[in-house]
């Protein structure tokens, strides 16, 4: 089976021309092996000399301790001296001294273009940071964004129908059709490998399989072991609490287990892209950094196996939390280097879901489960209060607009808000 196309490519593309490292950092089981390789196939292709060493192999890392020895490794392997050649390193944060090897390499041999990936920003973070200022470029590669999704489950019709109409209502039966894959997209989640499943059972057992291997091996060098129990709690209550206030010292409390322990725990899970967090937008600066962010799981699948709930959408009290952490990594997914994504909150906790910060453009996002979107009260004097020019209302097949003032509401369903956020220039 041929490697399929990831939506990163065209971001990762423009600095394959330039001489910075690039870094891919994403979970486990994500798809960056998968990447690396189809990068190599397609570049092999084209006639380029290519090197790809996986570093989870113990061999090769003892063999590779320094720039020097990786080096000769490469020329024994067939590299040629002044020849352009890409050299692809998977699972980097294995890698002893990794910023250090990375360096010389960069610095003393600018025939080597380097692609690596990492799975835990965190040790990866720590062992690069400093050595490699100004030399290398980190791109995240997330779960598969719904479109991804349409074609990875041989669906590849309906993503582009999507494509063809735009922010267009899709005509009926596309639309009956890619509003069940959505269903199936928010119970079982993008990791690849369980989308490429079409078993209902053995999906539920990649996703176990997955977040079993997730702790037995990306935690294992981060925690003790008798504290594997504990973080499996704290995480299965982050489940329960999905896209609310990440109240550390109550969770604390709830586990038994101590508040700094606690914030390290989420700093974990942030850290190797298991939880994202989004922080309060203010009127007044200072207040943002102080106010409580809320917590999403980025894959809905792993937050489905922590909560143990693949029951049909319908029968569920928390599918709107579902969508919602759903547009959450959808949003990071498009993020321009210079963007922010906040949400907003007022004293009496009524809540605009996302606030995306596009330069000096402010865009409110509100995320409705229920087909028929009624623009809240709030949204209305948000933007009344900020002057936004656009703003977009999610719901779950609903198309339409509505005005604030001098302000158009677009009401679009996800997939099609999706593909406007895909095109980067559509959004502000």
């Amino acid at each position: 089976m041929s490697l399929l196309q990831r939506d990163i490519e065209k971001h990762l593309n423009p600095w394959l021309k330039r001489d910075e490292i690039v870094v891919i950092l994403g979970a486990r089981q994500v798809g960056k092996t998968s990447l690396l390789l189809k990068l190599k196939e397609d570049w092999e292709r084209e006639g380029k000399p290519t090197f790809y060493l996986d570093l989870e192999d113990l061999d090769l890392r003892a063999s590779i301790k320094t720039a020097g020895a990786m080096l000769s490794y490469l020329q024994a392997s067939g590299l040629r001296k002044k020849e352009k050649t890409f050299l692809f390193l998977d699972e980097i944060h294995h890698l002893e001294h990794a910023g250090s090897i990375l360096k010389t390499l960069h610095d003393h041999h600018p025939e080597l273009k380097i692609i690596a990936t990492g799975s835990s920003s965190l040790r990866l973070r720590l062992k690069m940071e400093e050595a490699l200022t100004g030399r290398k470029v980190v791109l995240p590669l997330y779960p598969l964004s719904f479109g991804e999704y349409l074609t990875f489950t041989g669906r590849a019709e309906l993503h582009d129908a999507v494509e063809r109409v735009a922010g267009e209502p899709l005509p009926e039966p596309f639309l009956r059709r890619i509003a069940v894959a959505h269903e199936e997209y928010l119970t079982y989640g993008g990791y690849p490998k369980v989308a490429l499943e079409p078993s209902v059972g053995l999906k539920e057992l990649l996703l176990k399989e997955i977040q079993s291997t997730y702790i037995e091996k990306e935690l294992r060098g981060l925690l003790r072991e008798e504290n594997f129990l504990k973080f499996k709690a704290f995480m299965e209550f982050l489940a329960a609490q999905h896209g609310g206030l990440l109240k550390i010292s109550e969770i604390s409390k709830e586990i038994g287990i101590a508040r700094e322990t606690a914030s390290r725990y989420a700093a974990i899970l942030e850290e190797t892209f298991i939880l994202g967090l989004v922080r309060p937008m203010a009127l007044n600066r200072q207040k943002e950094i102080t106010h409580l962010p809320k917590a999403y799981f980025l894959d809905t699948g792993f937050l489905n196996f922590t909560l143990k709930d693949f029951r049909p959408l319908s029968l569920r009290r928390d599918c709107g939390g579902l969508l919602e952490g759903s547009v959450f990594t959808m949003l990071l997914r498009n993020l321009r280097g210079t963007d922010e994504l906040r949400f907003f909150r007022t004293k009496t906790k009524e809540e605009i879901d996302f606030i995306l910060k596009r330069g000096t453009k402010i865009i409110p996002i509100e995320v409705k489960w229920s087909k028929e979107a009624k623009v809240p009260a709030i949204v209305h004097r948000f933007i009344k209060m900020t002057e936004a020019k656009t703003c977009y209302i999610i719901t779950r097949g609903g198309y339409g607009s509505a005005r604030s003032g001098g302000t158009e509401l677009s009401i679009l369903p996800p997939w099609a808000f999706e593909r406007i956020l895909s095109r980067r220039s559509d959004v502000g």
